[in-house]
């Protein structure tokens, strides 16, 4: 029986390549949906998706022939994977793909707004020549707090180490293996609380962290933060982080992800965004021409790992 391989998006030709290298027939479906993919899922053994298709218990009763869930990026919540499990599904991801892209977005999030670029170039589009009111900080001597030490964590560690910034690290496991090559210190959220200029949150989508940012936990912080969210928008209670800006719990708010998306921007939020206080980005932390590439790589290394025999 003929192998076939279902693409939902428009992914590097290496994919397709690598594919067709272990004997797979690629049919390449980018306008899929999650409903209208149940029509077309059946004979396929490898389903490879992003972000668009959520799959789930329906779905996967609709793949009679599933064998492997190639998800490029990272993020499997949406994946039902305890039912994957039972059917025997294989699951790969490719966090790591994205990792340095990631940090780099981050990075450029916050040189960005320390540095007044987005409305200084505005302001010189409109004629307008003024250097005191556009003054910046430095990152020297801040303290950076990473929450969430996973891969796109502890690369960001490693890039804010040049920084002469003090970087603290929190996660609900040991990371010291995953720091030991930067300056950053694992620590309790209680110093985070006290000590942080910035927070950045690279957290997974679960029942632990949805809603992780919200009001009661800006409050916990001993001054206004910088804070930046380029995970999963589900961990953040926009309204609260609206709230947080008007009231100066948060100083700035730096975002690449939204709990609905795409994110629709009313009065409001494009008040804020004048202020010079917001900074948004269309889910774009990770999309670089070098990651498109990289994850696919990984993909591919994982799937070779399976015996196919």
């Amino acid at each position: 029986m003929l192998k076939k391989a279902l693409i939902t998006e428009e992914f590097h030709q290496s994919l397709t390549d690598g594919l067709e290298k272990l004997d797979y027939s690629c049919d390449q479906l980018w306008d899929v949906t999650s409903d209208s993919i149940q029509e077309n899922i059946a004979d396929y053994e490898i389903l490879v998706v992003n972000s668009k298709i959520n799959v789930n218990k329906q779905l996967i009763d609709h793949a009679k022939c599933l064998k492997y869930i190639i998800r490029i990026g990272s993020g499997l919540e949406i994946i039902d994977q305890s039912y994957c499990s039972e059917k025997g599904i294989h699951l790969i991801s490719t966090p790591e793909g994205n990792a340095n892209a990631v940090a780099e977005h981050v990075l450029g999030f916050i040189l960005s707004a320390y540095n007044n670029l987005n409305r200084a170039q505005a302001e010189m589009l409109e004629g307008i020549w003024s250097r005191e009111s556009n003054r910046g900080e430095e990152l020297c001597g801040k303290t950076i707090a990473i929450i969430g030490c996973g891969n796109n964590g502890s690369r960001l560690a490693k890039l804010m180490t040049g920084f002469d910034a003090e970087v603290l690290v929190y996660d609900i496991i040991d990371v010291s293996t995953r720091i030991a090559q930067t300056s950053a210190k694992q620590v309790g959220m209680e110093e985070i609380f006290l000590r942080a200029d910035i927070a950045s949150f690279h957290l997974p989508l679960n029942s632990d962290t949805h809603h992780f940012i919200n009001n009661s936990f800006l409050k916990n912080f001993n001054k206004s933060i910088d804070l930046v969210n380029t995970s999963r928008g589900g961990i953040c209670v926009l309204e609260d982080v609206w709230i947080g800006l008007e009231q100066g719990t948060l100083k700035r708010v730096m975002l690449d992800v939204y709990d609905n998306e795409p994110f629709k921007m009313d009065e409001r939020i494009k008040s804020l965004l004048k202020t010079n206080r917001l900074f948004v980005t269309p889910h774009i932390a990770g999309w670089t021409y070098e990651s498109k590439k990289k994850m696919v790589e990984q993909a591919l290394t994982k799937l070779n790992q399976f015996d196919f025999c």
